[in-house]
């Protein structure tokens, strides 16, 4: 809920809603038929919690190769406070388990008038730290699998090791007779 007088927007209709997407730490994704827009959480789960996660694809190794493999090192912070402006409240968002004492900058935006916002958006500030490998795995578009939506979680096989991410993007390669596509993953090492 936001009161009335906490926020204005200028622009398009699809940049407000982005705008109040990512004040609680989500995105936008359109729905491949029908005529919506889903607001999903950049994290369904949070890295930390990835080893109860039941994937919702399993490639089969034999026709997933992996194109190329990112490393990324970000600080890892196990506490953030995220604030609104005028009206909203102060939330101190950690990590299970930590004491919160290793804080990332802090988070201000005018839609931050709910608790339930302010912990959604400290989760994706602390999920998106740590050790991340961003892997783009291609494999062809199996009827088992169809195409692949960004937000589900997959499972790989990297080497003899499995491995568990979140699919980041999907693009999609159509020449006859095959239709591959090509996954962008997230990792956390």
């Amino acid at each position: 809920l936001v009161p009335a007088g906490v926020w204005s927007h200028q622009g398009t209709y699809i940049s407000a809603l982005n705008t109040i997407a990512e004040a609680a730490g989500a995105y936008l994704q359109p729905h491949r038929t029908a005529q919506t827009i889903r607001v999903l959480p950049r994290y369904p789960v949070p890295p930390w919690e990835w080893g109860s996660v039941v994937p919702t694809y399993a490639l089969p190794s034999a026709a997933t190769a992996r194109e190329s493999l990112e490393w990324k090192d970000a600080a890892r912070y196990n506490g953030v406070y995220v604030s609104g402006v005028s009206a909203g409240v102060l939330g101190w968002v950690k990590r299970t388990g930590t004491a919160g004492d290793e804080l990332a900058p802090m988070v201000v935006d005018p839609l931050i008038t709910e608790a339930v916002a302010a912990r959604q958006r400290g989760i994706a500030v602390l999920a998106d730290t740590g050790r991340q490998i961003d892997v783009a795995l291609r494999l062809p578009v199996l009827p088992e699998t169809g195409v692949i939506e960004p937000g589900v979680f997959v499972e790989y096989q990297d080497g003899g090791a499995s491995r568990l991410g979140l699919v980041r993007s999907t693009s999609v390669q159509a020449g006859l007779p095959d239709v591959w596509q090509t996954l962008g993953v997230e990792t956390h090492a």
